[in-house]
């Protein structure tokens, strides 16, 4: 059953603004459980961002777009309390972190009710053994891919070569869903992260596909 005191716990704070981040760590975070009550709620375009980091793309991107509902997944703690904090001095009623890893989000959501995700500059893991670790491979393609809603969009960037081709790879062979042309929104390339590689020169590429209307319907 999802955890409705975190739920509740989570309304409340939101009326309050102004507070240090401080005050948002003392909150408990939300978690994939707690998925099912949050979007009971009723949300017309649901927005995920997996590996939200310290929030920066989550809260401008929602203030950008107040008619869409985003959820940051984050593994780490800390930045999920980072997150937590800008959503809550900004009063982005549109915006939740959930602390947990994507699988397990992925797990809570239903067949065809997502309209964005997002991945930007997930953890390459470049060794050649290590490849196995990365987020972005052919069993979480197809719960995405599932996830999606007819014409939804996954948005995808990285710094690193060899996970831009092996994405790409991914995407051109996974059915229902082909290449767009549709770039990322800009506050991608604002990011802490977009920064940061900007400054050592690093190249950054960008991949955007969309979820085919099943022939069978």
């Amino acid at each position: 059953m999802p955890a409705s005191g975190r739920i509740n716990a989570k309304a409340r704070n939101d009326s309050v603004t102004g507070q240090p981040e401080a005050t948002a760590e003392r909150r408990e975070l939300l978690r994939p459980e707690d998925l099912p009550q949050l979007l009971g709620l009723g949300v017309q375009r649901l927005e995920v961002e997996i590996g939200c980091g310290n929030g920066h793309f989550l809260a401008e991107y929602s203030r950008m777009h107040p008619s869409s509902f985003l959820i940051g997944v984050e593994v780490k703690k800390k930045r999920c309390l980072k997150a937590q904090g800008k959503i809550q001095r900004q009063q982005l009623s549109n915006a939740r972190v959930i602390h947990g890893s994507a699988e397990a989000v992925l797990r809570y959501l239903s067949d065809g009710s997502v309209d964005c995700f997002h991945l930007y500059f997930p953890d390459p893991w470049p060794k050649t053994r290590h490849r196995r670790r990365r987020f972005l491979r052919k069993e979480n393609m197809e719960v995405l891919q599932r996830k999606l809603k007819n014409g939804g969009l996954l948005f995808f960037a990285t710094d690193f070569f060899d996970y831009y081709l092996h994405t790409k790879i991914l995407l051109l062979i996974q059915g229902g869903i082909r290449l767009s042309r549709q770039a990322p929104s800009q506050s991608v390339f604002r990011s802490v992260f977009a920064q940061r590689f900007a400054e050592k020169g690093k190249q950054i590429r960008t991949l955007t596909a969309e979820k085919m209307q099943d022939s069978s319907e």
